[in-house]
C-alpha cells in the first residue's frame, strides 16, 4: 500500500514540475523569395521572432537558404522544424556576388501560424 501511495505521489510532482516544459510551439515555414518573378537562389533568409516592447530574450532564430528555384525551408532546433509560433522580423540577404539583380537585403514582419507557413517574399528592385 505504502509503495503505491510512494508511486502515485512520485507521479504527481513530476507532472506539476515538469508541465511547462515541452519547449516553444512551433510551426512549418516554407517559401520562396524571387524578383521580377524570376527565382532568388542562395539566398539567406532569417526569421527572428519579435518579442514585446523591452523583451531583451524574444527566443531562437528560424534560417534557411534559398535552393536554384528560391525555395527555402526554416529550421530552429533542428532541421526542418519551422520557425516559433507568433510575429517575426523577417530578413533576407542576398550576397553581393549573386547574380540577381534586386536589392542586397530586405526587412519585413511575420506571423507565424500554428499548422504550415507559406511565405512568398519579392525583393525590391535596387536604388539607383
Amino acid at each position: 500500500m505504502h509503495i503505491r501511495l510512494s508511486l502515485f505521489a512520485a507521479a504527481c510532482v513530476a507532472t506539476v514540475l515538469f508541465s511547462g516544459c515541452s519547449g516553444p510551439q512551433m510551426a512549418a515555414v516554407r517559401g520562396k523569395v524571387t524578383f521580377n518573378g524570376q527565382p532568388v537562389k542562395e539566398a539567406a533568409v532569417t526569421f527572428s521572432p519579435a518579442g514585446a516592447e523591452g523583451q531583451k530574450e524574444t527566443g531562437k532564430p528560424a534560417t534557411g537558404f534559398t535552393d536554384e528555384n528560391g525555395e527555402f525551408v526554416l529550421s530552429t532546433f533542428k532541421n526542418f522544424d519551422g520557425a516559433m509560433v507568433g510575429e517575426h522580423r523577417v530578413f533576407v540577404m542576398v550576397d553581393d556576388t549573386n547574380p540577381a539583380k534586386c536589392k542586397r537585403e530586405k526587412e519585413l514582419t511575420w506571423t507565424v501560424k500554428p499548422g504550415d507557413n507559406q511565405v512568398e517574399i519579392e525583393m525590391d528592385k535596387p536604388d539607383k
